[in-house]
C-alpha cells in the first residue's frame, strides 16, 4: 500500500502500536527488512524505533532472530547495514507517545476485551488540527472524554447478521470484542466531529451485513455526516476536510 501511495518503505522510521492482535503488527517483518536495503524504493537509515504496550520488547528481540538469515546474505553483498534491520523497542502507557517536530501522538486507553488489556486510541495533533482513531475497541467513555474537538474522528465497527449469528456461534467471540453500529453512532453524537469516518470493518462472512444495514443501525444514534473509508483514501483537514480517493490522488491526476 505505500508502494501504491508513492511512499518508499523506508520512509517509516517509526511505528506505534496499539495492541498485539496479528493484524496489527503482521507487516512489521517487511518493513523492517526490506525497508533496510539501500535502494530508492526503501533506504531507512537508522533502525526502527517499535512503540507499543508491555510486550514490544519481545517483538523486537523474535524479528532480530527471524530476520537473521536475510540479514546475513545481504550483509555478505555489501547491501546494508546489519544496524538498520534492528528494532528499538519502546514501552509506553496511556498519555502523550510521541511529541516531536509540532506533532502530538496521545494514547488513550480502551476496551477491546478481557485478554487484550492494555489496548489503545490514538489521538493526533498537529498544526492546530486534531485526528482520533479508535483503533480497536467496544463502547468507551475514556475514549469518549479524550476524543472532543475532532476535525476527524475515525472509527472501528463490527456486525454480523443474525443468519451469521445462528449458524456460527463463534462469531459473538469477535463481536463482542469490537463497536456495534448503534455504538459506533453513541460515540460519534457525544463527540460531535467535523467528520466522521467508519475503519476496520468487521462484517463477518459468510453473510455479512451490507455497509446500507451498518450505516441505517448507526443513524438510529446519530444523524451526521458519516464516510466510510475506503484504502489508500486521502483525508487533508485545513480550513475544510477534503477527502480524495486514491484515483483522483495519484500523481499527474
Amino acid at each position: 500500500r505505500m508502494a501504491q501511495a508513492g511512499f518508499p518503505i523506508g520512509y517509516i522510521d517509526t511505528v506505534i502500536l496499539s495492541h498485539y492482535h496479528s493484524d496489527h503488527y503482521a507487516g512489521l517483518l517487511d518493513l523492517v527488512m526490506t525497508g533496510a536495503i539501500q535502494q530508492p524504493f526503501s533506504n531507512r537509515g537508522a533502525p526502527l524505533q517499535l512503540f507499543g504496550p508491555p510486550g514490544v520488547e519481545d517483538i523486537a528481540t523474535g524479528l532480530w532472530q527471524a530476520t537473521n538469515p536475510d540479514r546475513n546474505i545481504r550483509v555478505a553483498d555489501n547491501e546494508i547495514d546489519p544496524e538498520h534491520m534492528r528494532i528499538i523497542p519502546h514501552i509506553y502507557e496511556q498519555g502523550t507517545v510521541y511529541d516531536k517536530g509540532g506533532l502530538k501522538i496521545t494514547a488513550i486507553k480502551v476496551d477491546h476485551g478481557e485478554f487484550i488489556r492494555p489496548a489503545y486510541a490514538f489521538r493526533v495533533e498537529y498544526c492546530g488540527h486534531v485526528f482520533v482513531h479508535s483503533h480497536d475497541t467496544r463502547y468507551n467513555e475514556n475514549l469518549i472524554a479524550n476524543a472532543h474537538n475532532a476535525d476527524v474522528f475515525a472509527h472501528e465497527v463490527a456486525a454480523a447478521s443474525p443468519e451469521t449469528i445462528a449458524a456460527y456461534p463463534e462469531v459473538r467471540t469477535a463481536i463482542n470484542h469490537h463497536s456495534t453500529p448503534q455504538d459506533v453512532g453513541r460515540v460519534f453524537a457525544k463527540t460531535k466531529p467535523r467528520l466522521a469516518i467508519l475503519t476496520h470493518l468487521a462484517l463477518l462472512p459468510p453473510d455479512p451485513m451490507p455497509i446500507s444495514a451498518v450505516m441505517a443501525e448507526l443513524a438510529e444514534e446519530y444523524d451526521g455526516l458519516v464516510l466510510v473509508a475506503e484504502d489508500l483514501m486521502r483525508i487533508e483537514i485545513c480550513k475544510n476536510i477534503s477527502v480524495i480517493p486514491f484515483h483522483y490522488g495519484r500523481a499527474g491526476q
